[in-house]
């Protein structure tokens, strides 16, 4: 959905306005590589989630970006503005991102799921898909019962294991598979009625309603849905100034407005008005964006490999 999106919008768009072809490559290149390639990578603008961004930061893959150079940075929503910083540096910008919860049958559940703990409770319905553990998927969840459990966010792998004696007790019963992509998940939905209940964020279960016809529903867990960020970051290319003409396209209010209407993705400009029919399935306003909770990834990331090993071993052996 995301890359049809793309191509459906902000390609023609920029195109026809520029002039300068767009080559959409939907296959996210490996950190190594883009950092063996220096300055002729294969690529001029790197596009990923806010942890996989970091990394890419860190291994000196992106260039920093000239705010002055992007007329519509001033209009990005507060609480999204630190993303993609560090220190007076940008290296990259949110464009566009949605709250991740629950995603649930609501031909099986009587009332709503209302808590993350409900992925491990024996009073939930039917069958529960998960998502294989990464950096943006399970390990979230897992951090956030844990902070729940623990009253802080865990730094090191034993501050999980209330959460993963729970994982093993109480999830491992209900568990249905655990799912290799988001196509998974959608497709559990509908080729086994017994699925119940997964992860994932608001704009994927509100076209899983209405791709499959299905009675799928998204809800806020009581603990707060996390931000999940697409982003965009400028390489080592010689192409700067195309790219930062392409970063403010992705950011431009009619471009938003165009990508939320085509797959329900939160805008992140202030200042775009989307379609009335679509405006309660989307995050809009400083208030609301700033609901969404920011988890603190400079916490989990750095586990995240064992902890998802960890996770497997408890809920497959």
């Amino acid at each position: 959905m995301f890359e049809s999106c793309i191509k459906k919008t902000l390609v023609p768009a920029f195109e026809s306005s520029t002039g300068i072809a767009l080559n959409l490559v939907t296959t996210q290149p490996p950190l190594a590589k883009l950092q063996a390639e220096g300055d002729d990578p294969e690529i001029d603008v790197f596009v990923a989630g806010q942890s996989d961004m970091k990394a890419a930061h860190e291994y000196g893959i992106l260039s920093s970006i000239g705010a002055s150079k992007l007329s519509n940075l001033p209009d990005l929503y507060k609480p999204l503005t630190s993303i993609g910083t560090d220190g007076p540096e940008r290296y990259s910008v949110v464009f566009t991102y949605n709250p991740t919860g629950l995603v649930y049958n609501g031909d099986l559940w009587k009332a709503p799921p209302a808590s993350w703990f409900d992925l491990a409770s024996e009073s939930t319905p039917g069958i529960v898909n998960v998502r294989m553990p990464d950096s943006q998927n399970t390990v979230a969840w897992l951090a956030i019962m844990a902070k729940t459990m623990n009253g802080e966010w865990p730094t090191k792998l034993s501050d999980y294991d209330k959460v993963l004696e729970l994982m093993q007790t109480k999830l491992k019963p209900k568990l249905g598979t655990v799912l290799p992509t988001s196509g998974a998940m959608q497709s559990s939905f509908v080729d086994d009625p017994r699925s119940s209940l997964t992860v994932g964020p608001q704009n994927v279960a509100i076209a899983m309603a209405k791709r499959y016809k299905l009675n799928i529903k998204w809800v806020a867990p009581k603990e707060g849905a996390y931000l999940i960020t697409t982003e965009a970051g400028i390489t080592k290319t010689k192409n700067g100034y195309w790219a930062h003409k392409l970063i403010d396209a992705m950011m431009d209010k009619d471009f938003q407005a165009s990508f939320a209407e085509c797959g329900y993705y939160s805008p992140v400009n202030s200042k775009t008005k989307v379609d009335p029919s679509i405006e309660t399935q989307v995050v809009q306003g400083e208030e609301n964006v700033a609901k969404i909770m920011q988890l603190p990834w400079e916490k989990i990331t750095p586990l995240a490999s064992d902890l998802g090993q960890a996770f497997l071993a408890a809920v497959e052996n």
